[in-house]
């Protein structure tokens, strides 16, 4: 499998979206690098299930990785899941204690300060994996209240200003060692450190995957990433992906 050592970014003061610029130009970019599209600010950004992501000028991180991986690649259902573990050990050495809602929304004292987009693009030889991720960095309240779930900032819960650059330079980084590994040894290697951060681990919940809702109570990881839950009844059922909420 590919080894990404050189970054390479592109900037947009305004765009619509980072996703949706880099979904449209994958077929141009170097598919044997990580490309970085970031921007101060994005006029159409979203999240999953086609959430508006607000996106003010100058405050957060609004970033769009790009690669390659081979068609059949089985770890591209994780890479959500690696990209949170490599921000929250970022946010971790800052001196947050983050969480992560599966699959890779990232919590702080219970409110999403960051979340995490996964689409592809597909080829003939290779999947063009578009990995769009927004951290709320120095928002304000008055903007964090207009969000339609609970949210916080890095600057609100520190009391400090940050650089965007403090935050996304070492994100880039850790991702890049994260996915080598998630190459090698797949999402196992990840598996103790991500339920040991599971927020509502324990606690009764519900998810809703489009489709149909399932409630029970929040148990544990596979070693492939996807979520186990206990039914009412005492049997445990796998979960691939949805939206969790507590109930």
């Amino acid at each position: 499998m590919p080894r990404l050592k050189n970054i390479y970014y592109i900037h947009f003061d305004t765009i619509d979206s980072t996703n949706t610029w880099t979904k449209k130009n994958a077929s141009t970019l170097d598919q044997n690098q990580l490309t970085c599209v970031t921007a101060l600010e994005q006029t159409a950004g979203r999240g999953r299930f086609y959430r508006k992501w607000i996106s003010p000028k100058g405050q957060n991180i609004y970033a769009t990785l790009y690669f390659c991986l081979p068609r059949g690649c089985p770890q591209i259902i994780n890479l959500g899941q690696i990209l949170s573990l490599s921000c929250i050990a970022v946010l971790k050495k800052k001196g947050f204690s983050p969480q992560v809602k599966w699959p890779n929304d990232i919590l702080l004292d219970g409110k999403k300060v960051a979340g995490i987009l996964c689409e592809t693009v597909s080829f003939e030889d290779r999947i063009g994996i578009v990995l769009g991720i927004g951290i709320n960095v120095n928002m304000s309240p008055e903007l964090l209240d207009m969000i339609d779930q609970p949210a916080t900032s890095l600057s609100q819960l520190s009391g400090q200003t940050w650089t965007l650059e403090q935050i996304i330079e070492p994100v880039l980084k850790q991702f890049i060692k994260d996915l080598e590994t998630l190459q090698e040894k797949g999402f196992e290697p990840f598996r103790a450190t991500y339920e040991d951060l599971l927020a509502f681990k324990g606690s009764p919940i519900s998810c809703n995957d489009g489709l149909k809702t399932v409630k029970g109570v929040c148990h544990s990881i596979n070693s492939d990433g996807r979520l186990n839950l206990l039914l009412p009844d005492g049997k445990l059922t796998t979960l691939s992906a949805g939206e969790l909420k507590l109930k």
